[in-house]
């Protein structure tokens, strides 16, 4: 269920730049209804846990505008399937996979100094100055963007292999 629905989010994210809503959906479902079917109302509560799990773990990042919406409903789905403790460790490996992804793009861009002044920046007024308002300018600025999905692969096979190998 899940490498269907990763494989089927990474083809359209690559060609489409988009995780259409019935996929997310459905894979919310799968995972609510095959939790439900096997261990009842605890299995219900354990895909739906998941779920806002993975759905709010990966708010912020769309909020700052880092992901997109389909991203957020795909951990939605992740989490419905797989739990909590999965969905965190997907989210955590995604996220190291993007900041490696992204360093490769920006040394291969030669951007790398302009990237990191404006991010030292940033840094410096959110941590400094605590002005959370640069969070929001973040989204404003020509950022480097790929498909999340090229991390989210890696992700899931990390969080898989070190869960159940």
């Amino acid at each position: 269920m899940l490498f269907l629905i990763i494989g089927i989010a990474f083809v359209l994210d690559a060609s489409k730049a988009i995780i259409p809503n019935v996929l997310t959906m459905m894979g919310t479902l799968m995972g609510v209804g095959y939790h439900g079917a096997t261990e009842g109302w605890s299995g219900i509560g354990y895909a739906v846990t998941g779920s806002l799990t993975g759905f709010m773990a990966m708010l912020l990042l769309y909020l700052i505008g880092a992901l997109g919406a389909g991203d957020v409903k795909l951990f939605a789905a992740i989490g419905a399937m797989m739990g909590t403790g999965f969905v965190l460790q997907t989210g955590v490996y995604a996220i190291c996979c993007a900041g490696v992804i992204g360093a490769i793009v920006l040394i291969v861009r030669r951007k790398v100094r302009a990237t990191s002044a404006r991010l030292t920046g940033w840094l410096f007024t959110f941590i400094a100055l605590r002005r959370i308002e640069g969070l929001f300018e973040l989204q404003e600025q020509p950022n480097l963007k790929f498909p999340f999905m090229y991390a989210v692969v890696p992700g899931v096979a990390m969080a898989w292999y070190y869960s159940f190998v």
